[in-house]
């Protein structure tokens, strides 16, 4: 009798182990992870083909809201269907995990919750059992993050009329989620606090249904890179929009859902100094993300093109930390590469104008080859301790977010963290790492 009950003992705590959740990163509480980009929200330079497709050999469509308006709705949703389901899969979380990372970051869309008049958009479909709506494989997708032990730090993506001008807004062109009609014209602003509100709602929801567990839930980002508010946009009068408007009212539609000890909220930088927060947000519940990009821009294309021009990258990107160390509210990268000119996504079919690129990128780029098998030895180390390098700032202060987890057929392997960790540029083991700076 004792042999039979040790036997069942030993049964019931192997099933217990067995049906236990993994755990993913290092234990340290320093966020590492990767942006699933090009996958909710898309961008053609991630997935230049998925676009050529239905180009017709022209321009028109540069956007998800371009790839809305012009083609046939039934092609439309056929289309993101089929790219919802297999741009990326549960073996590839499964690899991230078993790296170290633990965090992903979830671009999302507006238009999977509100959609008005006018705009290109099916109408939303909140039934997350029907495989034709994106929300079927948000909750898969979490899923298997759960599985894993990874956290989901999810980014409302694209605000109305576009935050930032940029097609990663869902809206490439003018800037009008704000403008010079503001404060009187606040529309697309109040209209993105509800839209925060409902999408917090459904993973409330979810965490509630047993869907996930908390435990699943890293942070919840309320826009994407609102540059309308950054220096440069609008002579930067535009910054109270931000900061004294939208900023402390999306916190508190998340805070609806979630307190403080559940999800963080996560703000963007907007372009502006860590210091611009100094004295705001201050309930300790909130973390800064501040993307961190060394290719974007006149110096960093004449960069590439100086004879040390890589010790300057490491150099700097060593300095990093000095500056994050500045800020009063918790700060990590959440979007950074290993590219160092604009030529990726302008060869890959996507170029656009970000920051303050040179008037024409094609000087530089003539020589820029994507194909991944002719880079040299000694560019391949460099882009290990470019990598490296950048983490270690990163990681004196909260952590680190790669842009992006992978791009189509590893079109610009410089923004292909999976595509990366296969060829051995970044580390096999996060945990367990070389150090530069």
């Amino acid at each position: 009798m004792l042999k039979i009950g040790f036997i069942l003992l030993l049964s019931t705590a192997l099933v217990l182990s067995n049906t236990a959740k993994s755990s993913a990163g290092c234990g340290d509480g320093k966020v590492r992870g990767v942006n699933l980009g090009g996958w909710l929200v898309l961008e053609p330079w991630i997935t230049p083909k998925f676009f050529e497709e239905v180009n017709d050999g022209g321009d028109k469509i540069v956007d998800e809201y371009t790839y809305a308006q012009y083609l046939d709705p039934a092609v439309y949703k056929e289309r993101m269907v089929k790219h919802w389901d297999t741009f990326y899969t549960k073996e590839e979380f499964a690899k991230l995990a078993a790296s170290g990372i633990e965090i992903l970051r979830i671009p999302i869309a507006y238009w999977y919750w509100d959609v008005i008049e006018g705009e290109p958009f099916p109408q939303p479909n909140m039934d997350d059992m029907d495989p034709e709506s994106p929300l079927f494989y948000l909750r898969r997708a979490l899923g298997w993050m759960e599985e894993y032990g990874l956290k989901a730090s999810f980014d409302l993506h694209t605000g109305p009329e576009s935050q930032n001008g940029y097609d990663n807004s869902g809206r490439r062109g003018e800037i009008h989620w704000v403008d010079g009609s503001y404060p009187g014209n606040r529309m697309n602003l109040d209209r993105t606090v509800s839209i925060v509100d409902q999408y917090a709602q459904t993973i409330r929801n979810w965490v509630d249904s047993g869907v996930i567990s908390i435990d699943t839930v890293y942070g919840i980002g309320i826009l994407n890179e609102p540059h309308v508010c950054g220096g440069w946009n609008f002579d930067g009068v535009l910054w109270p929009a931000c900061i004294d408007d939208f900023y402390p009212k999306a916190h508190d539609a998340v805070r609806k859902h979630f307190s403080g000890e559940e999800a963080k909220v996560v703000v963007d930088v907007a372009g502006r100094a860590l210091s611009d927060f100094d004295g705001q947000l201050t309930g300790g519940d909130v973390d800064i993300d501040a993307h961190n990009y060394q290719c974007f821009g006149g110096y960093w294309n004449e960069v590439a093109l100086s004879a040390d021009g890589w010790g300057t990258h490491i150099s700097a990107s060593c300095q990093i930390q000095n500056d994050l160390a500045t800020s009063s509210l918790p700060v990590w990268v959440g979007e950074f590469s290993l590219a160092v000119t604009e030529c990726q996504k302008y060869l890959s079919g996507g170029y656009q104008v970000e920051y303050h690129p040179p008037d024409s990128p094609d000087y530089l780029c003539d020589y820029y080859n994507s194909d991944f098998s002719t880079y040299s030895e000694q560019y391949k180390d460099f882009l290990k301790q470019f990598f490296l390098a950048q983490i270690d700032s990163f990681e004196s202060a909260a952590g680190w977010v790669f842009w992006t987890a992978k791009t189509e057929d590893h079109c610009a392997p410089e923004w292909d963290y999976l595509f990366l960790l296969e060829n051995g540029i970044v580390p096999a083991d996060l945990c367990n790492r070389d150090t530069i700076c």
